[in-house]
């Protein structure tokens, strides 16, 4: 989940868009807008990769900036209600699908 501010009609498209980072072209990621509100808004974003600060980058080539960032899963795993800084053991079917990706 990603809050932005700067947002305007049609951000999402460019955010869908695959850029060139570090001399690197990402795969374009899916980007879901769950709320706008004037210049600000919510998106939900899937990234394939994971470079380094590659929303925040991505929001900025489309002109946005970044106001909040919140992983809400890794991979298969829902993060769920795990407090920041905070960890758990997996559970054994947690275990299975990773070892199925």
């Amino acid at each position: 989940e990603v809050w932005v501010t700067g947002y305007h009609p049609g951000g999402e498209v460019q955010l869908s868009r695959p850029i060139t980072l570090d001399g690197y072209t990402i795969r374009p990621p899916k980007v879901k807008l769950i709320r706008a509100d004037g210049q600000k808004a919510k998106f939900l974003v899937t990234i394939q990769e994971g470079r380094n600060r590659q929303v925040r980058r991505m929001c900025q080539a489309a002109g946005m900036e970044v106001a909040r960032l919140k992983r809400i899963a890794e991979g298969n795993l829902r993060i769920g209600e795990l407090k920041t800084g905070a960890w758990r053991y997996l559970e054994p079917e947690e275990i299975e699908r990773l070892l199925q990706e």
